[in-house]
Parts: C-alpha cells; structure tokens; sequence
C-alpha cells in the first residue's frame, strides 16, 4: 500500500503512514515531538509550469517589474506536501512581481467583496500587514479543541502508535522575557498603538531582512516612514512605540512616538534633528516646532507628539496620562523585547477609519475589525523572529458581557475558517510563473499549518493564541499573502453572491410578499449578516444592509443572532432580529421600486426621509 505522506506542521519533517485506519487518531512527531492530529493533507489544484525551477539563492531581493510573463503551459496538479519547504531564493522567495495596488473596482466586485476580508485578517494575522497600514494611518471545519488547536500526529515510526494528548511545553514559550511595553511619553487618550524593534529587524543577513524583503512594496514604505517619522536610520533605533491619539469625532487621530535609539547621541544632535523653539512651562524643557512639541527624555530617548498635547506628554513620565482600561489592562500582557506589537481597540479603528485607510479599503478594514467580533474590547498582536522559529502570539481581552472561554472557542473556530476559504479563492487563481504558483499554492497549507499549531488559552480578563512555527514560517506567509493579493487584483472570482445579498432575477412579487414565505430559522450565534444572507436568500429578496447606519448607532454586522423558528415568514424572522434586546434601534425599509429591502437605523431611515416597515400586531 502506497503510504500518506503526511508532513509536521512544526518542523516540516514527512511522516510516512501507511494504514488510513490511525488519520484521525493523536501521536506526535518523532524528530522534534511536536503534537498534531493525523489528517490527511488536502491536494491544492494548481496549473503549474512545465519548466523546471530556477536554481535557489542565498537571500531574498524585492525585484519590481510592469511587465508581465508570458503564459506558460500548464501541467497536471501538484500537491504541495510540506508547508514550508520553499526556501529563500530570489528565483521563487522574490519573483517578479506587478506591485499594483487593489483598485476600487476590484474592491467593489461582489463576488470578491465579502470573501477578501479574509485576505485583510490573514494580513493582520500572519505578517503584520494591517499593522503596517495603520501606522501609514492610510459547514466548517473540525472544532478545535478548546485547550487550542495544536493536535498530536502520530507515524508509524511512534512505537505503539500511541496517542499523545499534550505537545512539549518549550514550543510554546516566550522567546522573550521583556517587561510590558511602557506607556511612558505617550499622551493621553492613545487607542492604537505599533511597536517595533527597528534595529533587530533591519541587522543585515538576519530573519528580519529576509522577512522586510518578502513584504515587497510594503517593506520599501516602512522603511521611508520609519527614516522620516523618526529621524534616524532603522538600524540606529532600539525600538520605536507610535500612537493615534483620538479627537473630538469628525477629526483625525494625532500621531504620537517614542525613540529609543541603540546608542546614545550628543544633545546638540538631538536638537538639531528635532528643531523648535525651546519651552519650559510644562515642567521640563519642550520644544515646540509648529504643531508639533518634542521632549528628550535622556541621550537615547526621545518623544514627539501634536504641541497641544505637550502637557500629557510631560506628565506621562510620572504614570499620571490617563488611557482606556482596555488599553491599560491589555499592555500588560505584551513584551517590549518582542520584534513587532500591535495594540488596538477594535471600535477606535470604527470610528476613525476614514482616516485610517483610503475609501476603497475601508470595507476591508471594517470587516478586519468585525472578524474579531463584538465580544473583544482590546487586541494584541506581537510576533518574534527566532533562528529556528516564527512565535506569534495573539491576546484578545473580552467584554464584560462574555467569558474568554467562549471568546476563545470562537475565535479558534475563525483561525481554522481561513484555510478552507483561501483553498477556494486561491483555485480560481492562474498564475503564469512557476514562482508565484509554487508559493500562492501552498498558502493554504501553511496558514492550516497555523492553525493547527495554535494553541488557546485564557486568563480572567482575556484570550491568548500562541502560535509555534518554523522561522521558514514568517517569509513564506508574508509572500503567499503578498503574491496573493497581488494575483487577485487579475483574477475575476466567481462565486456566491455577497452577504446580505440576492442574484435572483426581479420577480413581479411585492417584495412584502415574498418576505412572507414560509422558512425555517436556527440562528445559534450567527452573525447579522449572515442571519440576513440566509433570510434573503431563502425569500429571493435582496436584503441590504446599512453598514454605516449600524456603526453610529453602536452596532456592527457581526451581532450574534440566537433564536429558532419553525414555518414562519421572513418578515417574522427580520422582526425577530429587530426586537432583540439591545437591537432595538434597527428598522426595516421595503424599497418596492428597486426591488430591495434595507436594514438600518430608525435615525437614519429619518435622515434619508425613508418609511420603517410597520410589522403586523
């Protein structure tokens, strides 16, 4: 019998199984002893190139280039067997690539739309991608285990075939051992927040340059900001903490930052660089440069922030800076050694997204936020780039209103969502160079890599998922998502139509009547949308909803529906919805000429001098 090929999600090592009665049971890698569960690996149906692949390299280059390759023909699938495999070569790691940017009308597609917010997560999740945007201020799977989703694997080289219930402790360890990320300097009123380790990062022939390399575009552009936002060479900076500060509604946020440098720099340098007219009425010497006030707080240390924040600035030094118990509490848990940390709140990033991201993206980042869920209040995101191994860690801090063993439950079963949605998207996908296609056709082996090797756990006040992976982890992720994104802006999708949504030809029905078809309802947690999604589809009415409407009210797509219903109509499901605790300010419009119904606020359907649908007594 031909053995399964099935490969260790944390050291990439092949274990050979040949009797299919042990997929499904538990046991652990023989070479680094890493637990997973035994399931045998999905093939990724990808067209590749007859020609053979190019020679490896010793480091990765971003190479840029307008002009497109020539198709190539295209051979039978292949299935990728170890996530990682690919190495770091020009030829594959960094092929050429279009650097086109996502256009709107991309953005707009419907069959694309509600899908691509996955990319935006993955971004967010696996290669601070979302990290970098907002410092430019620019039936499911198996049920993870609710200790985390790092199963055991077993091989026939584990004597007895014996399953393992836990994996080695030292896979999930800090590799650091900071303090958490100090406040100090930091204006009140913070509510997102980056902090990176430039010098670390930028160290030549290091993981770090390898992995900037493989963020393309994205990499070049952190660079510049970080050479222009900080005044200095990346390599001369320990760490750098920035911060938007919110304003009054309707304003953009203020950015605020902190420099540590590796070295100590003269005064007269640092003075300068930072230029303005000195200040001593806060206490310490400020200086003031236009609208912008300055604070050396020792040779190596620096901070900026708006002029009318100065006093906050100062007063921070003393611990007195006043921020958002989430943010408080949710710092605590982060590492200052750590390469990259992002802190946010994902209702700030609501409500100033407008100045967060450009119009088109601003979907994706609304549905970046609704992903985690109306039940976290704080995120923290840090990863850390070790010689043998890529740690992410992911801390969640849940609301009052539910406990982190749900939260935890939940977002696990998101993590292992991603996998199967990027395998659909990624199959309509035509790359015409072997590179590109060899590193897009495995991305959803290693983010199922991922998602397996995360592990759950949960404090008083919050959820964490620690996430081990071979350091080959972070520069593959990092391009797959890269390629990926890239490659889609050329790939017309065809697919289900978008949440909340119809492709049914226009009946000559009133749209009341056919919201008055009989179905059934068993809502257990579904989102909003796709409680919607369902109703509209099972009735043949295009159902829309209000997305702006909903986020000033205080609402978002993502509110859990909870209820079952047998042999009722639409229109009771809807008034269902409306009636929920807490969901009251919802109201339904019935637009008869356009054939579509709209589910907003009462405020808003005032506004748009629009008529709430009057429900039956």
């Amino acid at each position: 019998m031909t053995p399964i090929i099935i490969p260790c999600p944390a050291c990439g090592r092949e274990l050979k199984i040949r009797d299919r009665k042990l997929l499904g049971r538990k046991g652990k890698c023989p070479k680094c002893e890493h637990a997973f569960l035994l399931e045998e690996p999905a093939p990724v149906e990808l067209e590749l190139a007859e020609t053979s692949i190019p020679a490896e390299g010793t480091g990765a280059r971003w190479v840029a280039t307008p002009t497109p390759q020539p198709p190539q023909p295209a051979a039978a699938s292949v299935p990728a067997p170890s996530p990682f495999a690919i190495s770091a070569a020009p030829s594959i790691l960094a092929p050429e690539l279009t650097a086109a940017p996502l256009s709107s009308d991309v953005l707009r597609r419907k069959s694309s739309k509600g899908q691509w917010v996955k990319w935006v997560v993955v971004a967010v999740v696996l290669c601070a991608v979302g990290g970098v945007g907002i410092f430019a201020l620019n039936t499911p799977p198996s049920k993870p285990n609710k200790s985390g989703s790092n199963h055991a694997a077993e091989d026939s080289d584990v004597a007895g075939h014996s399953p393992v219930t836990s994996g080695p402790a030292d896979l999930t360890a800090s590799p650091t051992k900071g303090d958490p990320i100090p406040l100090e300097m930091i204006p009140s009123g913070a509510q997102i927040l980056v902090h990176i380790r430039p010098a670390e990062l930028w160290q030549a022939e290091s993981q770090g340059e390898e992995f900037r390399y493989c963020l393309g575009p994205l990499g070049e552009f952190l660079d510049q900001q970080l050479k222009a936002v900080c005044k200095k060479p990346p390599t001369e900076i320990d760490s750098a903490l920035f911060a938007l500060i919110a304003n009054t509604r309707g304003t953009p946020p203020g950015l605020a930052l902190v420099v540590r440098l590796k070295e100590e720099a003269k005064k007269s340098e640092l003075l300068d660089m930072l230029g303005g007219t000195r200040d001593d009425t806060y206490g310490r010497p400020v200086y003031v440069n236009n609208e912008q006030a300055a604070l050396i707080l020792d040779l190596k240390t620096f901070a900026i922030c708006p002029a009318k924040d100065a006093q906050d600035m100062v007063e921070s030094i003393g611990g007195r800076a006043a921020f958002s118990s989430g943010i408080e509490e949710i710092m605590v848990k982060t590492d200052r050694d750590r390469h990259f940390t992002i802190i946010f709140e994902p209702t700030a990033v609501l409500l100033d997204e407008e100045f967060l991201a450009p119009a088109a993206a601003r979907p994706l980042l609304r549905e970046c936020m609704d992903w985690f869920g109306d039940d976290a209040e704080a995120v923290a995101w840090s990863f850390h780039l070790e010689q043998d191994r890529f740690f992410s860690d992911l801390v969640v801090r849940n609301k009052t209103s539910v406990r982190p063993s749900a939260l935890q439950e939940r977002m696990l079963e998101k993590i292992g969502l991603i996998p199967m949605e990027l395998l659909r998207l990624v199959q309509q996908m035509k790359p015409t160079e072997v590179g590109k296609r060899k590193v897009i056709g495995r991305l959803p082996a290693m983010t199922k890599a991922f998602a397996m090797s995360t592990v759950g756990s949960t404090g008083s006040r919050h959820a964490e998922f620690i996430t081990p992976l071979p350091e080959r982890a972070a520069p593959n992720l990092a391009l797959g998502v890269l390629l990926a994104w890239d490659e889609s802006t050329r790939t017309k999708f065809s697919d289900k139509p978008a949440a909340g949504g119809s492709e049914e030809p226009k009946s000559n029905i009133p749209v009341a009547e056919r919201l008055k078809k009989k179905i059934d309802i068993d809502f257990r947690r579904s989102p909003l949308q796709d409680a919607i999604a369902y109703i509209a589809d099972e009735t043949k009415v295009k159902i829309d909803i209000d997305g702006d409407a909903l986020k000033f009210a205080g609402y978002t797509k993502n509110m859990p529906q909870e209820f079952k219903m047998d042999q009722a109509t639409g229109l009771a499901a809807i008034e269902k919805i409306l009636k929920t605790k807490g969901q009251e300010k919802l109201c339904l419009v019935i637009d008869e000429k356009n054939s579509l119904a709209i589910l907003m606020t009462f405020q808003a359907a005032e506004t748009k001098k629009l008529t709430p649908h009057q429900f039956a007594p």
